[in-house]
């Protein structure tokens, strides 16, 4: 994903909260990892994770770890 710049010459803000929680409203189950919400939004894991965390600090989502590095993120709806 190519990044665009605003007139000041800042990265303009591609990937939404709102576009996040929007990969959730799609899925059959409310169960996501940072992968594959990037996978759907087409952007980066590290952007993704990002906004999933603000989620998580929000109450939006709930964040559960699977394994030893390994978490998923859940709908709270």
């Amino acid at each position: 994903m190519k990044k665009e710049r605003d007139d000041s010459g800042q990265y303009t803000e591609q990937i939404t909260l709102d576009s996040v929680m929007s990969v959730f409203d799609r899925v059959e189950v409310p169960v996501l990892t940072a992968n594959e919400v990037a996978d759907e939004l087409d952007c980066s894991r590290p952007s993704a994770y990002n906004k999933l965390e603000v989620l998580v600090e929000q109450g939006e989502i709930h964040k559960k770890k699977v394994g030893a590095r390994a978490v998923v993120y859940i709908s709270v709806e």
